[in-house]
């Protein structure tokens, strides 16, 4: 009830997410889409805000949860650029390759070393990553470039989340990132709004739910467990994402983009099980 059930339905929930923003990008703006999808989560969200009352969103570390916006909506939005332009398998993937960052992190954030083994499994893993990115081939795309960026801000919001895990309760933390990232997106709507048809905006509530419930259900599993028992679940998202575009877009990866995944997911979940992730990350609470 505490790690697997959490985990595997966030993943569910991140996997139909991201399948509806690939849906709806051909006709709605990248951050149009950001927006709906932190509006629609702010409008989920509030009545248990409201329920537990105003005393519950005290804190006294409002700071962190502007910068954890802040780094979230880059996130989001360097990842839907991504499934806008690239394949939804391959930009789902950059975006999970955030275990090799939060490694990288490490070092200059948490003043850890890496130990040989260490660093020879990061380099397995990069080299998967240049596998996906594919450099100077025709294949090679700024949205490939854009996807792991993602992964990198993902990196760094996940190793917010664990610092403000001790202070700070589960739909607290989901509240000040849906109305951090809806005014900061919003602010950006004002040169980019464009009324969405019925068919999009239903697309988007759907993506909102899923997003909202499978965020909160994520930062649950990380608040309570350790990495090594929530993060391989990230790559189901991968997998169910893979199968949802075959099935819409009639999109496989190529041979390259398939020796890379397995580079990358190898490289992440031997990194997690292995416990090699910061101690400020995989620490219960």
């Amino acid at each position: 009830m505490h790690g697997f059930l959490p985990a595997f339905f966030s993943a569910c929930f991140f996997a139909v997410m991201v399948t509806c923003i690939k849906a709806a990008s051909s006709e709605l703006a990248v951050i149009q889409l950001v927006f709906l999808r932190s509006f629609v989560g702010l409008i989920i969200i509030l009545p248990f805000v409201i329920h537990l009352g105003s005393s519950y969103l005290r804190t006294s570390i409002v700071h962190m949860h502007l910068l954890r916006g802040l780094i979230s909506i880059s996130a989001m939005t360097c990842l839907y650029f991504a499934i806008a332009n690239i394949g939804l398998s391959e930009a789902t993937l950059l975006n999970a390759a955030s275990p090799l960052f939060i490694a990288l992190l490490a070092v200059p954030i948490l003043n850890e070393r890496v130990s040989f083994m260490i660093f020879f499994i990061l380099l397995i893993g990069f080299i998967g990553v240049i596998l996906i990115l594919k450099p100077g081939t025709s294949m090679f795309s700024i949205g490939a470039i854009v996807g792991l960026c993602s992964g990198f801000f993902i990196a760094c919001a996940k190793i917010l989340i664990r610092y403000m895990a001790s202070t700070e309760p589960v739909i607290r933390t989901v509240f000040y990132f849906s109305i951090f990232s809806t005014i900061y997106s919003g602010i950006a709507m004002l040169w980019f709004w464009q009324t969405p048809s019925m068919h999009d905006l239903l697309i988007m509530i759907l993506a909102g739910i899923c997003a909202t419930g499978g965020q909160t259900l994520l930062t649950y599993a990380f608040t309570n467990n350790e990495a090594s028992t929530v993060s391989p679940f990230t790559y189901i998202t991968v997998l169910m994402a893979t199968l949802f575009a075959w099935i819409g877009w009639n999109e496989l990866p190529d041979i390259s983009s398939g020796i890379g995944a397995i580079f990358i997911i190898g490289s992440c979940l031997f990194l997690t099980v292995q416990g090699q992730l910061p101690s400020a990350w995989k620490q219960k609470k």
